[in-house]
C-alpha cells in the first residue's frame, strides 16, 4: 500500500469512528483515536493538493459531534427554502411577463452559477480541471450538465402552464423514477413495491390533471405542462444515477455545478447568435430581474445546501425534510396566485403524498 492509499484508508477509518463517537468532545475523540494531529490534516488526499475529498471531517469535528443531525437538518431547511424560492420565482416571472421563455431564466442561472462556482473554487482552492479526470468521469460530468439543460427547460416551460404547487408536487417523484433508471444501467434491485408505487403515483397525476380549464387552447397548454413536468422528473431521477456515479468515481461536488453552468452560458450564447427570438432582453422589467436575480442565488445556495446536508446525516433521514416544499408551494398557489383546488386536486396531492411517504416509513422499520 502506498503513502497515498495509505492516508486514504486512515481518512476513512476516522470518519467512521467519528460518527461512532455520539456524545464525546473532539479531545475526547482525538484521545480514541491516538492522534495528536488534526483529523483533517491527516485526510488530505485527492488529484491534487487542491482538491481534498475528506476536508469537511475538518469542520465536522469543530462542532459537538452530537449536533451533526441538527447542522444536517438546517442545511436541508436551507436547501428547501432555497428551492421553494426558484420555483415561485419562475412562476412569478410568467405572471409579470408571460412572453418569457424557459431560455431567460437558464441565462441568468448559467451566469450566476458559474460565477459563485469561480469564485467558491478560487477561496476553497478546488481543481475545476475536468482533464484531470478519467475519460469515464469527463463524460459524465459532461452528461450531467446536459441532462440539467434539459431538465431545467422541461421544468421551466411546465410551470408555465401549471399551478407551481402540482408541478413540484409531480417533480418531487423524481426519486421513484430514479430507482427504475437505476435498475436498468446500474442494475440495481428493483422491488415490486417501487412498481407499486410507480403505478399509484401515476393515478394521483391523473387526478390532478383532471382540472382544467374549459378552454381548449388552455386545457392543451395544461397538458403539455404536465407532461413537461413528468418528463422533469424522470431527467432529474436520471440525474441521481450520474451524480451517484460522480460521487463514486471522487469527483469534487463544485465541479458538475461548475460546468453546468458553464454549458447554460455556451447554450443561450447559441440562441442569442442563431435564435435570438427566444431570448428577450429587452422586455426584462425590474421585477422580472429581480425574479431573475432570487432565482439565480436561490439556485446556487440550494444546491450547495443540498449537497453538504448529506456531509452531516443520512440522505434518507433529511430527504423528509425537503417533501416540505409541497407545503409552501401549495401555500402559494392559494394565496399568491389564487388558484382553486377541487376535490380531484386534493385526492390526487394525497396518492402522491403517500407515495413520497411509504418508502420512508419502511426504510425506518
Amino acid at each position: 500500500m502506498n503513502e497515498q492509499e495509505q492516508k486514504h484508508a486512515s481518512g476513512k477509518h476516522i470518519y467512521s469512528l467519528l460518527n461512532r463517537s455520539e456524545g464525546h468532545t473532539r479531545k475526547e475523540v482525538y484521545k480514541q483515536l491516538e492522534i495528536e494531529d488534526e483529523p483533517w490534516n491527516q485526510c488530505k488526499v485527492g488529484r491534487s493538493k487542491s482538491l481534498h475529498e475528506y476536508s469537511f471531517v475538518g469542520f465536522l469535528v469543530r462542532n459537538s459531534l452530537t449536533e451533526n443531525y441538527l447542522i444536517g437538518v438546517l442545511l436541508m431547511l436551507v436547501a428547501t427554502f432555497m428551492w421553494t424560492v426558484v420555483h415561485i420565482g419562475m412562476k412569478l416571472m410568467y405572471v409579470f411577463s408571460p412572453t418569457m421563455s424557459p431560455f431567460d431564466p437558464v441565462l441568468w442561472m448559467g451566469l450566476f452559477l458559474l460565477l459563485f462556482s469561480l469564485i467558491y473554487a478560487k477561496v476553497e482552492k478546488v481543481n475545476l480541471n475536468i482533464l484531470s479526470y478519467k475519460p469515464k468521469m469527463q463524460c459524465a460530468i459532461l452528461l450531467r450538465a446536459f441532462l440539467g439543460l434539459v431538465n431545467n427547460f422541461c421544468l421551466c416551460q411546465g410551470l408555465q402552464y401549471i399551478s407551481v404547487g402540482k408541478a413540484v408536487l409531480i417533480y418531487s417523484l423524481s426519486p421513484i423514477f430514479c430507482a427504475i433508471i437505476a435498475a436498468i444501467f446500474l442494475k440495481e434491485k428493483i422491488t415490486w413495491k417501487n412498481i407499486a408505487l410507480i403505478l399509484l403515483s401515476i393515478v394521483g397525476i391523473y387526478l390532478l390533471t383532471l382540472n382544467k380549464s374549459e378552454d381548449p387552447k388552455v386545457a392543451s397548454d395544461e397538458t403539455l405542462g404536465y407532461c413537461l413536468i413528468l418528463a422533469s422528473a424522470f431527467w432529474y431521477g436520471l440525474t441521481f444515477v450520474v451524480l451517484r456515479t460522480l460521487s463514486l468515481g471522487g469527483v469534487h461536488i463544485l465541479v458538475p455545478l461548475f460546468y453546468f453552468g458553464l454549458g447554460s452560458l455556451v447554450q443561450s450564447i447559441f440562441i442569442m447568435i442563431f435564435l435570438p427570438g427566444l431570448l428577450h432582453l429587452s422586455e426584462y422589467s425590474g421585477y422580472v430581474l429581480l425574479c431573475f436575480i432570487a432565482i439565480s442565488i436561490s439556485f446556487f445556495g440550494g444546491q450547495l445546501a443540498l449537497m453538504s446536508s448529506t456531509k452531516y446525516s443520512d440522505a434518507s433521514k433529511l430527504a423528509p425534510i425537503s417533501y416540505s416544499e409541497n407545503i409552501l408551494t401549495i401555500l402559494a398557489d392559494v394565496l399568491v396566485f389564487h388558484y382553486h383546488f377541487v376535490m380531484t386536486d386534493i385526492i390526487g396531492i394525497v396518492i402522491i403524498t403517500f407515495c413520497l411517504a411509504i418508502p420512508i416509513v419502511l426504510k425506518e422499520k
